[in-house]
């Protein structure tokens, strides 16, 4: 008899938990299926599957095969996955393959498919979407590309992060910023896009917004305002809006990241870029000192990080220090609770 068979479950799982290296698991995976269920419980804590083009799931590479060991009736370790990422194009299989996996992903803490590029179909919702109860139950964050992962959810659940690209609607985000619902009580990472018909309209969304969030563990802001068109928006009224979106910003106590962008972007005036230091330093110069009048005016010392239009600033004893337009977070690719991750501590693998 093997002696290693004879261990207790626990010091076994002690044991992987103490080998980081990928190689050295897979070898262990191999042994026999307790062995493999223990490596699994780390390498498949966090999985990204980036996917290829044209696949199927009788594809013979590897992603599929993993993909599909996942939710096999003898192998399945969907149960032991807490963050998943997909990306690239899905085909309907594909697509029902994922399907099936959050379904059994009942761990699953974050959930990436802003990614995906959907072949047939524009979602991976069942029907009734989060109002099963046994539909990814311990989820706390999202990344998605559709509202209609957010229509669906039940004011009983409750989210930590979550980032939507396409731009919500009024009726939609009023109803899911109930007051009283456990999404307001539980989000501390929101970024949206919001369709808005003017600037005006904008800060009026603002003031729901934080009025809706003044209770809120909210930490972390990021809204893209999207208007109908170009043209509706000078420098001027970007100015005017930012600080007439102050007094609301103020009612938000435990608010240290925020960015406020607008699309189409409001052009900043010749006259200014003309300026000594033309081009995009002198574009910084005048959005840091909008971003300070912004933070002295409306008593928002509290924030560690602030970014307006396509520049962003750390904030450490006041003093705003440029960010890389690389690190900001208004491209699509850019997810703040995985960006913060250390940050989180739902993010943590538990022990």
């Amino acid at each position: 008899m093997n002696p290693f068979e004879q261990l207790p479950e626990e010091l076994i799982a002690y044991i992987f938990d103490h080998v980081q290296a990928a190689h050295a698991l897979s070898t262990a995976m191999i042994v026999n299926q307790q062995w493999y269920m223990h490596g699994a419980r780390n390498m498949h804590h966090r999985l990204v599957f980036n996917l290829p083009l044209n696949a199927t799931i009788d594809s013979p590479d590897a992603i599929m095969s993993l993909m599909k060991r996942l939710v096999s009736p003898t192998l399945s370790t969907a149960h032991l996955v807490h963050h998943l990422t997909v990306t690239g194009p899905a085909r309907a299989d594909v697509q029902n393959l994922i399907l099936d996996i959050l379904w059994q992903a009942t761990a699953l803490r974050s959930l990436d498919v802003h990614g995906i590029r959907f072949m047939q179909g524009e979602t991976l919702l069942p029907p009734g979407g989060f109002t099963s109860h046994d539909f990814l139950p311990n989820v706390v964050a999202l990344n998605v590309t559709s509202s209609s992962f957010l229509a669906t959810f039940p004011p009983t659940r409750k989210l930590h992060a979550l980032r939507i690209h396409n731009p919500l609607e009024a009726p939609l985000l009023t109803s899911v910023t109930d007051p009283n619902g456990q999404f307001v009580k539980g989000i501390q990472c929101l970024e949206l896009a919001i369709s808005v018909d003017s600037p005006a309209d904008a800060v009026r969304v603002m003031a729901h917004l934080a009025s809706a969030l003044a209770r809120s563990p909210l930490g972390a802001l990021a809204l893209q305002f999207v208007l109908p068109r170009a043209g509706l928006m000078s420098w001027s009224d970007f100015e005017d809006t930012v600080h007439q979106m102050g007094p609301s910003l103020q009612t938000l106590p435990n608010l240290s990241i925020l960015s406020l962008v607008f699309r189409p972007d409001p052009i900043m005036p010749a006259s200014l870029s003309a300026e000594p230091g033309a081009g995009d330093q002198q574009r910084e110069t005048i959005g840091r000192g909008l971003a300070e009048r912004l933070i002295s005016e409306n008593g928002l010392s509290r924030l560690t990080r602030i970014e307006l239009r396509w520049h962003g600033w750390s904030i450490e004893e006041g003093v705003l220090t440029a960010l890389p337009q690389t690190e900001l977070l208004r491209p699509p690719h850019r997810w703040m609770y995985r960006q913060l991750d250390e940050t989180f501590p739902w993010n943590r693998r538990p022990r």
